[in-house]
């Protein structure tokens, strides 16, 4: 019975210094109006509320939607994730999208250690330290396997699942504030929006999951020449990594680099709304989040 009082302390510890972290990082840009409508303004020395207000003219140049990236990614990976979901509302705010910071090499090898019991040299005869994509789940390292095959290494950030989980709950209770103090919010729905972001990124948490999608696409398009997925080397697979086959090419938002290798463009778009057609008209299982790809 100790134990779980001291656990449930130490999550409401825990709770307690990421609120008052997201309270300033908010007023810092410029939503401290927003802050004292849902009644955490006890969350911010006075001191601070009046160094905000000198330098308000610097935070009033920049708009509400770059003053929202900005806090988002200071923010870090949750609101970041959350600010994805956000973007596909524009019915209620346009926020762009942002990179995030990417983590040392040293610890994406330590969760690879440890989820496999082995040590990364002994599976990679290269790996490279600097990563060729960072986002808010994961970050993706080129490498080459001992047997010669070039990979990419997906790995999730340090902490991540416990990190999402405190937020998920903190943005629970700011949703449920702005229902109780700002009614007009009922409009857009915020739980809805909270418990969206958490069904969405509990799902991208699991990479077995992705491995299977994968898996699933590649049978599905098995035999179509046009069209290449990459194969998962599920030897290296768990809930916090995934090594799939390197394939390289040019991104789709490439133009120049397109036309440099005299691709016809218009048969390129062709055989990709051809490949969407198939995925949901014929299989019933489609890709809801392309990307145009990475510059390796």
């Amino acid at each position: 019975m100790a134990i779980k009082s001291f656990l449930r302390y130490w999550q409401t510890y825990k709770s307690i210094s990421r609120i008052r972290q997201i309270v300033n990082v908010f007023l810092k840009h410029g939503f401290g109006q927003f802050i004292e409508q849902v009644n955490l303004q006890r969350f911010i020395p006075l001191r601070k509320r009046i160094k905000v207000f000198a330098r308000w003219q610097d935070i009033e140049r920049h708009t509400i939607p770059e003053r929202l990236r900005m806090a988002f990614s200071e923010l870090g990976p949750s609101f970041i994730k959350l600010a994805q979901v956000l973007s596909s509302r524009p019915d209620l705010i346009t926020i762009a999208q942002d990179k995030v910071p990417p983590f040392p090499s040293f610890e994406a090898k330590r969760i690879f250690n440890e989820d496999f019991n082995s040590n990364a040299e002994d599976v990679f005869s290269e790996f490279k330290d600097s990563p060729v994509a960072a986002a808010s789940i994961a970050q993706v390292h080129n490498a080459t396997l001992k047997s010669g095959e070039k990979v990419i290494v997906k790995i999730q950030r340090p902490d991540i699942g416990e990190i999402i989980d405190t937020d998920i709950v903190i943005l629970g209770v700011i949703a449920r504030l702005m229902l109780k103090y700002i009614p007009e919010s009922k409009l857009f729905d915020p739980e809805g929006i909270v418990n969206e972001f958490a069904r969405s990124v509990k799902k991208e948490l699991d990479f077995i999951t992705e491995a299977k999608n994968a898996t699933r696409f590649k049978r599905n398009f098995a035999g179509n020449e046009n069209i290449c997925i990459p194969e998962v080397y599920t030897d290296f697979l768990s809930a916090r990594v995934i090594v799939m086959e390197r394939i390289s090419g040019i991104r789709i938002d490439d133009i120049n680099g397109i036309d440099e290798l005299g691709i016809d463009r218009a048969e390129l778009a062709r055989r990709g709304v051809d490949g969407y057609f198939k995925m949901i008209f014929d299989d019933g299982f489609f890709h809801a989040d392309p990307h145009p790809g990475i510059t390796a």
